[in-house]
């Protein structure tokens, strides 16, 4: 009998994992679609960075939008839509504040409110800024898919 050491032995075994995983994985026929998010609308109020922000919070929809489960729509297509109703940043000489409202809406469905509001130091106030709309996109995308999957729920009969 040949012996090998055992590196040898689980580089040796690599390749037949590797096999088996492959005949046993699932048949992509049966693989659950996700649905495409369509981001119809997103505004944000009229300021100096408006055009930064609005970049950035459709960034975080869109990357927030793919981790979540949003059901299972007949056309495989959501379409939603966020307003920043209000962003205010109030400038002490201790302490910038970082207040922030977003309303969000499936199609033309139902809509989700939600309400930011935390401070920090002056120098970082960038960081608050961009911390805020992640924060807002996050909290949107999560209720819009909760109120989405109950929409889209699938009846099973056992």
């Amino acid at each position: 009998m040949l012996l090998l050491p055992r590196r040898n032995f689980l580089l040796a075994l690599l390749p037949v994992a590797a096999a088996m995983a492959v005949a046993t994985s699932a048949d992509p026929t049966f693989a659950r679609r996700r649905p495409k998010v369509v981001w119809t609308e997103v505004q944000v109020p009229e300021g100096d960075h408006q055009t930064n922000r609005e970049r950035q919070l459709r960034n975080v929809l869109k990357r927030e939008g793919h981790r979540v489960q949003w059901g299972d729509p007949p056309d495989g297509l959501i379409e939603a839509s966020v307003k920043v109703t209000e962003f205010v940043i109030d400038r002490r000489p201790d302490v910038v504040r970082v207040t922030c409202s977003a309303v969000g809406r499936l199609g033309k469905g139902p809509a989700v409110k939600t309400h930011f509001s935390f401070g920090g130091h002056p120098k970082k106030e960038a960081a608050l800024e961009s911390q805020m709309l992640t924060l807002v996109g996050r909290g949107v995308v999560a209720r819009l898919a909760s109120l989405s999957r109950e929409r889209h729920k699938v009846s099973k009969i056992d």
